[in-house]
């Protein structure tokens, strides 16, 4: 089931860096840069973020979860989550799914990934966004900025 999250509420800021933690940890041995800035995230930070948050849950157990906010028009995704229990499962896919239809509303999509992150770039492409750029925000770090047009 996917669903709004509540992210400023404490016990749900909890769930959601409970899960996104162990995510990037995984993302960071991909791309070999362990500076993520989510990494560093705390309940806190959660709970006074801007992002919208939507959840996807099993049996109410937050498996995964997709984070957006508007700049410039568009609907710029900021995480993309799955908890590594649950990798391989279609949950990211069904996340995509249900925010292009539901949530970014007509507008370009926008999401940056590691560069060495190839499922997260495989998946995005699977889903019509195409690379546009690819930048260095720190050295020994490169990401890849894919859009998706709404036509």
């Amino acid at each position: 089931m996917i669903e709004r999250l509540h992210h400023e509420e404490e016990a749900t800021a909890a769930e959601i860096l409970a899960l996104q933690i162990p995510a990037y940890k995984v993302e960071a041995s991909l791309i070999g840069f362990d500076g993520i800035p989510h990494l560093n995230d705390t309940v806190e930070m959660i709970k006074k973020s801007d992002e919208t948050f939507i959840g996807y849950l099993t049996e109410g157990e937050l498996c995964g979860f997709l984070s957006y906010k508007d700049e410039g028009g568009a609907a710029f995704i900021h995480r993309l989550v799955v908890h590594p229990g649950h990798f391989h499962e279609g949950i990211a896919s069904k996340l995509i799914t249900f925010f292009l239809q539901e949530e970014s509303a007509g507008r370009d999509v926008k999401v940056t990934t590691g560069a060495k992150n190839e499922p997260a770039r495989n998946l995005y492409k699977k889903f019509g966004f195409e690379e546009l750029d690819m930048f260095s925000p720190e050295p020994g770090i490169d990401l890849v900025l894919l859009e998706k047009n709404h036509h």
